[in-house]
């Protein structure tokens, strides 16, 4: 798997699971097929955020 260069992953980070953490990545519009459920036994949530834009 490799999110380098996809133009709609807007973020990639650790987030809390019920039962450890998880791998949370964000996305600007639906994920497709290519995105993992688990990467290394580590399950993988997809959150769809939207656009981005920088805020004062």
């Amino acid at each position: 798997m490799t999110l380098k260069g996809r133009s709609d992953v807007r973020g990639i980070g650790i987030a809390r699971a019920s039962d450890g953490y998880q791998l949370q990545v964000n996305v600007s519009r639906g994920p497709g097929p290519d995105l993992p459920g688990a990467v290394d036994g580590v399950d993988v949530h997809v959150r769809v955020v939207g656009a981005i834009h920088a805020s004062a």
